[in-house]
């Protein structure tokens, strides 16, 4: 074995080191099929969802827990281990996106990847629910954990779960709800004030510009007093800004430069012909009278100038 390759491989051991239990968190896995699938109403007795006290988890009572770790904690081993990691999707799609394996309805539900370290190349496979909120998000970190695991990275957790739960699909790659880490426990704990939500979301959708602003505040008053938790937050702040952004656009629909007028690099003619602005050509002949008449105006004066055939000059948009 050469000095680089025993350097390669005492780092590549390093990934293997435990993690500290500050790191490790509790992973739900409902255990009854009809509880765990959202289309079907368990009728059995005793079935219930509630908030689990030992992973703060707010699920169906009959589930077990599994060893995890997240995504973050995997990336600061990879960087502590190859500050110069890498990962590549096994192809790209038309658009030169990742190419993504998708449900039915074309929601985004797994990715292949490849996961470099230390010079060492191997697989990983991130999976999703087809309702997952930012999907593509969780199935980089998903794919990520599930590759590093080929390289030994939290693999106590792996196989605690293959051993709880041997009949299952590894549930340390499944990125579907997890409880939080200790860190995180905080949250994890507020149940979430759907009707509150719900009655913000109508408001919102028929409010205007100028109530915007009150919608922030009101997110961030009903998260101080733990009516939601920070994911329900961050969602809601995003659908307050793509309503500012939809009452912020011109009622034409045309692309606007910083300073409100048409960016007219991205219309054509006709578009502009369509919602009464003048066109290229127009603009031309109407730039060239004005100047006309600003450096004669002797000829101006004179009634020579035909602003008569020149509609703009009586107070026509740009």
């Amino acid at each position: 074995m050469t000095m680089a390759e025993a350097e390669q491989l005492e780092s590549l051991l390093k990934l293997r080191e435990p993690f500290p239990a500050e790191q490790i968190g509790k992973l739900p896995r409902v255990t009854c099929p009809n509880c765990s699938d959202s289309r079907k109403i368990c009728t059995e007795a005793g079935h219930r969802k509630e908030r689990c006290q030992t992973c703060n988890a707010y699920t169906y009572n009959k589930h077990i827990h599994i060893d995890y770790v997240g995504h973050a904690d995997v990336t600061q081993r990879l960087l502590d281990v190859d500050p110069f990691w890498s990962w590549e999707p096994f192809a790209l799609d038309e658009t030169g996106l990742p190419a993504l394996d998708t449900d039915q309805f074309g929601a985004p539900v797994g990715m292949w990847i490849r996961l470099t370290v230390c010079g060492v190349t191997r697989p990983g496979y991130g999976s999703v629910p087809s309702n997952q909120h930012d999907a593509v998000k969780v199935l980089i970190g998903d794919a990520l954990r599930n590759a590093a695991q080929r390289f030994g990275v939290a693999l106590a957790q792996w196989q605690k779960g293959d051993r709880d739960n041997p009949a299952a699909e590894n549930p340390v790659a499944d990125p579907g709800q997890r409880a939080a880490p200790k860190h995180q426990a905080a949250q994890a704990r507020i149940v979430v004030d759907t009707d509150w939500v719900a009655e913000f979301e109508k408001r919102l959708a028929e409010t205007d510009l100028h109530n915007v602003p009150r919608f922030r505040q009101e997110v961030t008053d009903a998260m101080r007093a733990e009516r939601i938790n920070a994911d329900t937050a961050n969602r809601l702040l995003d659908l307050v800004k793509q309503k500012q952004q939809a009452l912020n656009a011109p009622a034409d629909g045309l692309p606007r430069n910083q300073d409100g007028t048409i960016a007219r690099r991205q219309v054509t003619d006709d578009q502009l012909a369509a919602v009464g602005t003048m066109t290229g050509p127009e603009k031309s002949a109407h730039n060239r009278l004005v100047k006309d008449v600003t450096s004669n105006p002797k000829t101006a004066e004179r009634g020579k100038t035909p602003a008569a055939e020149d509609p703009w000059i009586s107070g026509g948009t740009s």
